[in-house]
C-alpha cells in the first residue's frame, strides 16, 4: 500500500463526519478545501509531508493536518472542533483504507480571512501509514 490521498482523505472525512453527527455538532466536513465556507468547518487538507518507504518498501507515511475553523473570536469554539477530531478516529485503519491513522499533533493556531471572512484556524495533523 502507498500513499493515495484519493483513498485516505475521504474515509478520514466520514469518520469524521460519522463522529460530528454523534455528537450533535453543527460543522461541515470537507474532504477537500472548498472555495468557500462558513464556521463551523473542518477540511481535511493536503498533506504537509509524505515520506515514502518508510515503515518498509512501498508503507509511506504522510501527514495531513485536518483545519478546525471557527468565529475570529471563538477560540473554545475551534478547541471543541479539535477535540471531536480527535476523538473521531476509533478505527485506526478507517475501514481497512489505510494501515493506521492517528492525531499526532495540534498546532499553527491562526486568523484566516476566506472569502473576506476572518476565521480562527488550528489544525490537527495526522500520521498515516499506507
Amino acid at each position: 500500500m502507498s500513499w493515495d490521498r484519493s483513498v485516505a482523505a475521504p474515509a478520514l472525512a466520514q469518520a469524521i463526519t460519522d463522529a460530528a453527527t454523534a455528537a450533535g455538532s453543527l460543522a461541515t466536513v470537507f474532504e477537500k478545501p472548498p472555495g468557500t465556507l462558513n464556521p463551523p468547518a473542518i477540511v481535511v487538507g493536503r498533506p504537509s509531508e509524505v515520506r515514502y518507504g518508510v515503515a518498509a518498501l512501498g508503507i509511506d507515511e504522510c501527514d495531513l493536518p485536518v483545519l478546525c475553523l471557527g468565529p475570529m473570536d471563538g477560540e473554545d469554539d475551534v478547541a471543541a472542533l479539535i477535540t471531536l477530531v480527535r476523538k473521531a478516529i476509533t478505527d485506526p485503519q478507517l475501514g481497512g483504507a489505510v494501515q493506521t491513522a492517528y492525531p499526532a499533533i495540534e498546532r499553527n493556531w491562526r486568523q484566516v480571512n476566506v472569502a473576506g471572512t476572518d476565521l480562527l484556524q488550528a489544525e490537527v495533523s495526522f500520521v498515516i501509514l499506507m
